[in-house]
Order: structure tokens, then C-alpha cells, then sequence
């Protein structure tokens, strides 16, 4: 077991023993034991492995950098997005059994062992009606449904019994929801509830446009789960492909992210609290999760989606999702909700809202560089650990990299919590 994973496991035993327990009966058999040979990860940055090097280390959307040593030219030699993870706790990942990075149209023979990811940094599940030119987001990446349609072409849709799929999806989608929602005006509000901050009107139109109201915003949103080449379209085409196991992890709660947390939260004015919206696309809070509700969040709307359709039983579970929003709450607690320190008992030593990549001079605070703008989303893309900060890997004392995407630490805690609560829950251990 790598170090970074078993630090992290042991500050959340306690936390998840009665969970599992309770759930699982402290059963340590199953009739449907999940002995993957083979994971295949698509989605978005939590899910990128780069350029697949354990050597060149560019192009994770993290920190980029060993973890005992944070030069570039380092190898690594612990796992740092979430599907690497998971593949270490299965053998399936090391300094010999670097993964593999597919891009669309490749057609060389996929690898029967190991870590196969089609997964893009700030890949959407819908796609934007225009190549981004800010931040990338949603750009020239290819949606989740596409990179699924090019793993089906490449295995004659047949998906192996032994493959793990790991789906990461979501969180840009629904900033990109966020963003239009806030885009039919040119300006919005920050945290302090005075500051103004300028809307890209570009980036809104690329985007697909400004989203008029929130009956508008969630229509968007069912469409990103549902809609013709939606979330659930894309789990359909690999459960009818054979897939057995499929991992579904859901977005981040945006409004817990440094980004969000830069937003307005407080403002009593119409165009006000930017971060309850953002709640509100991840998880329901005032809205009962009813297939009736038109506002439900995108938890809620998978949620009910995959009951229609992909029945639990005792005897099997095809498709396992994770809601991924109601745990970063736990790994970020911030001012706004009376618990400042609860993210301390996860290993995350800084406030949330500070991401190391733009931290200048290590400190009780960190200094951050001049260039930094919490409001800045082009801040999005990971970085390389630069050695004249870091001479360690006390980067991973920090939950987030950037100010939309975790670090090393963070990715292991969505590992961790996968695996050691859902999979026994679902009966895949």
C-alpha cells in the first residue's frame, strides 16, 4: 500500500468504521467480489493521468511533483489522481506499470493489465457550443460519451468482466451551468458582498450562452444527466457493452472549492449568494429529492435515474455512484458552516480555500503569490511543484491544488472513502 493512501486511511477509519459496519453487517465476503485486472477511468481531472509518465511528470491536473521530493524530473512513485489510486490498491499501478493516457482515434491494441484512462482535465459531459479559449474549460476535450464510444470501438463493445470503469464527471458542467446562470449579468458579487467581479462575456457565449433563470439553469442540468448524449447515455452504452462494475463518482461541490469560496455567499440582493446556488446543482438542500422536482441537484437526479433503471439486489450492483459532494463538505469544513477545523482529522493542515499552487512561501499562513486571484477559474489546470517552495512533499498538507482541482492528498481521499466505504457497501469487496 502506497504511503500517501495509508496515511490517509488511518484518519478515516475511525470516522467510517460504524458507517461500514452498519451498512455492511462487518460482512467480509460477497457474492459479487470485484477482482479487476483492468481499470479503464474516464471523465475529467480527477481521473487525467497526463501523459501517462512517472517521469515527466506535466499534465496532471494536480500537483505535480514526487512526494518526497518535488523537482520534475523526480519520479513519482506514489499514485496521485483518483483512478491511480484505485489502481495501486489493486496492483494494478507502479513505477513499472506506469498508466496509460488514450486519446480519441488511437487504434493501438489497449493494454489487458493496468491503468487505461481516455480521461481529460476539463473534459464535460455535454459539450460547449464553442471551443473555450479561457481556461480551456469545456474546450476542444472530448465529452465523457465520446471518450466512452472510443474505448466500445476499440474492445467491439464488449467490455471484459474483470474491467473496473472509473467515471469521474461533472464539476465542469456545473461551473459551466454556474457560469451562465451568473453570466445574464455582466457583473457578480465576491465573498465580501461588495467587491465587483467582471463576467467574461465571451466565455458565457461559448459556453452555450446565459442561462435566463434558474428554471433555465436547471434544465440544463437534467439534460447534463439525462439528456441525449448525458451522463446516464453513456453509463447505458457501457452496462449494454457488458460492463459489470462501473464506478460513477460524482462532481465536487463548487461552492466548497477556493473559487467558489471567492464568490458571494452572504448578499441579501436578488443577484445574491453565488455559493447557495452552487450548492443547490450538487446536492438538494431546501428541495426534497422527488422525481417530481424540476430543481433537483445533480445528485438527486442520478440518483433517481439509476434507480429506474439499474434496480440494486442482493446479488449484484452494476453501477456504484458516489456522492462526492456531501464528503468534500467533511474535507473542507469552512467558517460559513461553524466547522472550521473538521477538515484537521483528514490531514489537510491548511484552510481549504488556500491552493497550493499558488502558494510562494511555506508558513503559518502560507504567503501566496502576488499573481493570485481567488476569482481567477483560469486557475484550474494543476501545476508542477515548484522546488524553491516545496522541498518535500508538504504540499500534501493542503486539499486543493488549484482553485478548482485537488491534490495528491485530496484524490487519495476520494480513493480512500471509495474504497473502503462504498465498495464494502455495494458488496464489491
Amino acid at each position: 500500500m502506497n504511503p500517501i493512501f495509508s496515511q490517509s486511511l488511518k484518519a478515516l477509519c475511525a470516522i467510517t468504521a460504524l458507517a461500514v459496519l452498519s451498512a455492511c453487517g462487518g460482512a467480509s465476503s460477497t457474492v459479487n467480489p470485484l477482482r479487476p485486472t483492468r481499470i479503464i477511468a474516464f471523465g475529467d481531472g480527477l481521473n487525467d493521468v497526463g501523459t501517462g509518465s512517472v517521469t515527466g511528470l506535466e499534465g496532471r491536473f494536480t500537483i505535480n511533483g514526487s512526494s518526497t521530493v518535488s523537482a520534475a524530473t523526480t519520479t513519482l512513485t506514489t499514485p496521485t489522481t483518483v483512478s491511480e489510486v484505485l489502481a495501486g490498491v489493486y496492483g494494478l499501478w507502479s513505477t513499472a506499470r506506469p498508466p496509460v493516457s488514450r486519446t480519441l482515434g488511437d487504434t493501438t491494441a489497449l493494454p489487458t493489465t493496468g491503468l487505461v484512462s481516455y480521461a481529460k482535465g476539463n473534459a464535460m459531459i455535454r459539450k460547449a457550443d464553442a471551443a473555450t479559449v479561457t481556461g480551456s474549460l469545456g474546450g476542444n476535450e472530448p465529452t465523457l460519451i465520446a471518450q466512452v464510444q472510443d474505448y466500445l470501438a476499440r474492445v467491439n463493445n464488449k467490455v471484459a468482466t474483470d474491467d473496473l470503469i472509473v467515471i469521474t464527471a461533472g464539476t465542469r458542467d456545473l461551473f459551466s451551468i454556474g457560469y451562465r446562470y451568473f453570466g445574464r449579468n455582466p457583473t457578480m458579487l465576491a465573498a465580501d458582498g461588495t467587491t465587483s467581479i467582471n463576467i467574461d462575456s465571451t466565455l458565457v457565449t461559448q459556453l452555450g450562452g446565459p442561462l435566463a433563470d434558474k428554471t433555465a439553469a436547471f434544465a440544463e442540468l437534467d439534460r447534463v444527466v439525462n439528456g441525449s448524449n448525458g451522463l446516464m447515455a453513456a453509463i447505458d452504452l457501457l452496462v449494454q457493452a457488458g460492463a459489470t462494475h462501473v464506478l460513477v463518482v460524482e462532481p465536487m461541490n463548487l461552492a466548497r472549492t477556493p473559487w467558489g469560496l471567492s464568490l458571494d455567499g452572504s448578499s441579501t440582493a436578488a443577484d445574491g449568494k453565488a455559493k447557495n446556488f452552487l450548492w443547490s446543482l450538487s446536492y438538494d438542500t431546501d428541495e426534497a429529492c422527488l422525481k417530481t422536482n424540476p430543481n433537483n441537484s445533480f445528485h438527486c437526479k442520478l440518483t433517481v435515474a439509476l434507480m429506474d433503471k439499474y434496480k440494486t439486489d442482493a446479488d449484484s450492483r452494476r453501477v456504484l455512484h458516489v456522492d462526492l459532494a456531501q464528503q468534500l463538505n467533511l474535507w473542507s469544513g469552512t467558517i460559513e458552516t461553524g466547522n472550521l477545523n473538521t477538515y484537521l482529522s483528514y490531514g489537510v493542515a491548511q484552510a481549504p480555500k488556500t491552493p497550493a499552487c499558488a502558494v510562494a512561501t511555506v508558513g503559518t499562513p502560507p504567503t501566496l503569490a502576488t499573481s493570485y486571484v481567488a476569482t481567477d477559474f483560469r486557475y484550474s489546470t494543476g501545476c508542477v511543484a515548484d522546488p524553491a517552495v516545496w522541498t518535500n512533499g508538504t504540499f500534501n498538507s493542503y486539499l486543493f491544488a488549484d482553485n478548482l482541482n485537488l491534490t495528491p492528498l485530496g484524490n487519495t481521499l476520494i480513493a480512500n472513502y471509495i474504497y473502503n466505504t462504498k465498495f464494502r457497501q455495494a458488496a464489491w469487496l
